[in-house]
């Protein structure tokens, strides 16, 4: 009995138009003014823990009917993020005055976004329309607050990418990988 595979291309097909498909998964983080920029100076024994707290920029912001599950959405996406990282974390409700010792405070204004989840692109498809976000943060540095840096970040989906386009679980996935790697330096 021969169970080669056969070593027809056609016989890869499928495999590579799935891969091709769920490519659009993924979220892209524009992290404008980070290109020249300077990295964090987060010192080693502030990148363990991780305290995260997430604000509207604009009143208008926080009046949506969603902002609560965008800010319940990033909090998990960050706890998740900190513990494939290996990092504690703790989500705040409201600023401190001081960040926790031993850890990095990181503050997030939302300027704006709109919220849309994976079921909703899944059961409406692209009439949903597109997800995006766009925040700046600040990162602080305990005991007290000392300031390391400020960044920005957006994310967007597009109707292009269809029913795998990236919603907004997967938006603030990525952004909050990206702040952990930025406090990490890189």
């Amino acid at each position: 009995m021969n169970t080669a595979r056969p070593s027809s291309p056609w016989f890869r097909l499928p495999a590579l138009a799935l891969c091709a498909v769920l490519a659009g998964c993924a979220a892209n983080v524009e992290r404008p003014g980070a290109a020249g920029g300077t990295a964090l100076q987060v010192p080693a024994r502030a990148q363990a823990s991780v305290a995260l707290v997430v604000r509207a920029a604009h009143p208008e912001v926080a009046r949506s009917s969603d902002w609560q599950a965008l800010r319940g959405a990033w909090r998990d996406a960050m706890a998740e993020a900190a513990r494939a990282a290996g990092k504690q974390f703790q989500y705040l409700e409201n600023e401190p005055q001081s960040a926790p010792a031993g850890s990095t405070l990181v503050v997030v204004q939302v300027k704006d976004y709109r919220y849309l989840s994976t079921g909703a692109r899944y059961g409406l498809g692209v009439m949903t329309g597109n997800a995006y976000v766009n925040a700046d943060a600040s990162f602080y540095v305990g005991p007290g607050r000392t300031a390391v840096g400020q960044r920005s970040y957006s994310t967007s989906s597009s109707a292009w990418q269809g029913i795998f386009s990236a919603m907004t679980d997967k938006q603030l996935a990525s952004i909050s990988a990206a702040m952990l790697k930025d406090i990490d330096g890189g």
